[in-house]
């Protein structure tokens, strides 16, 4: 009876320490990605998107994307151009004074697009004239 007892027990304490190695293990890799989650920040990150300039009024250009986008891009937006914003035009700084109505452009901004009507975008971090000529 005794020696049953100690493979029993033994058993058991092999069993024990697998469940809570397995549970342990888990719940670091949990925290890791979770901590790892928490550095990211989903307002940094870039997007770019193509257009053709409908308007131009000062700093401000009326967009309309176009049909190779993703389908929420191929509305109609309003851009706002601040002093930080990259111009150019094949790696050529240009000024917002070189681009017109019926040109084709890339947009690349950060941070969130105001649901309105056009859509506006706020935090343009470059503008890519796209035209050849």
């Amino acid at each position: 009876m005794r020696k049953e007892f100690k493979i029993i027990l033994v058993i058991l304490i092999v069993v024990i320490s697998l469940v809570l190695g397995y549970f342990i293990g888990y719940k670091r890799a949990y925290d890791k990605i979770e901590s790892a989650n928490q550095n990211i920040s989903y307002n940094n990150t870039q997007q770019t998107f193509y257009a053709k300039i409908e308007e131009i009024k000062d700093n401000f250009i009326l967009v309309k994307g176009l049909s190779v986008n993703d389908i929420n891009f191929r509305g109609e937006f309003t851009i706002s151009v601040v002093e930080e914003t990259e111009l150019e035009w094949r790696n050529t700084k240009i000024n917002v004074t070189d681009l017109e109505v019926g040109d084709n452009i890339s947009i690349t901004f950060t941070g969130e697009i105001l649901d309105s009507y056009p859509a506006q975008i706020k935090d343009v971090v470059k503008i890519q004239l796209l035209d050849d000529e």
